[in-house]
């Protein structure tokens, strides 16, 4: 049997030489493998430490957790149907305001500033005194100040719609949250969480402090009293009553 030795030295400088390379590579593979998986043992030393350092929230925590959310549920509702109501006064209003104002030839409704000095149709829109000789909007009819504050006021309960609107669906991705294992400190955020994106229409009927400074939602509805139609300066005019500002 040819030795090994004898093999290389047959062979020469270079084959001796191409033999340490692949000895060298050879020990350096086995120490590299050897390295990661020491890390790999470390690593999961540390996720069992980490594992065993969280404390799964107990059936009490989760079933109180459960009754915040019910009551979250209770206090929503009742802020949607509050904003309804609220919604459904301030249409009657802008509607009883379009059923008073000035009829333009062309069917525009329009409203005179206080001032007099300009004229707004009811989409916001000003008409200029060429298209339209401003004394003929009379004192009876309504300031454009009066339709623009209820105006406005119908988006700001549009915009509270769906600020509750969105906190519902937080409310309902909590409960399916916690029909699986959770953390103490999971479900301690998730609450945090929820009374932080509160509304304050909600925050109302929650029993919980309000965020902001402006009156409650709860304030009391004014009661609406529609005026009597005014008959308008045009034949084009039908009278009926329009449609509510969408």
């Amino acid at each position: 049997m040819v030795q090994l030795g004898e093999h290389f030295a047959s062979e020469g400088p270079g084959r001796e030489s191409e033999w340490a390379r692949q000895r060298r590579w050879f020990i350096k593979a086995k120490h590299d493998h050897q390295r990661r998986e020491e890390m790999a043992d470390k690593m999961d030393d540390a996720v069992s430490a980490l594992s065993a350092a969280v404390t799964v929230a107990s059936e009490i925590q989760v079933r109180e957790f459960k009754v915040k959310l019910d009551t979250y549920d209770s206090a929503t509702v009742e802020a949607l149907m509050e904003n309804q109501l609220l919604r459904d006064a301030v249409e009657q209003r802008i509607a009883a305001l379009l059923d008073r104002a000035y009829v333009m030839e062309d069917g525009r409704r329009v409203f005179k500033t206080e001032d007099g000095s300009q004229v707004f149709d009811e989409h916001g829109t000003e008409v200029t005194s060429d298209e339209l000789d401003f004394d003929l909007i009379g004192p009876d009819r309504p300031t454009n100040e009066e339709y623009r504050q209820e105006i406005n006021e119908l988006q700001r309960l549009e915009a509270q719609q769906t600020e509750i609107l969105e906190f519902q669906e937080k409310v309902d991705a909590a409960r399916e949250r916690i029909d699986a294992e959770i953390s103490e400190d999971d479900l301690a955020e998730l609450d945090a969480d929820l009374v932080e994106a509160m509304p304050d229409a909600v925050r109302a009927h929650a029993g919980i402090e309000l965020r902001a400074t402006a009156p409650a939602l709860t304030a009391q509805i004014k009661t609406t009293t529609v005026a009597p139609t005014v008959q308008t300066q045009t034949a084009d005019y039908s009278g009926t009553t329009p449609t509510p500002f969408q």
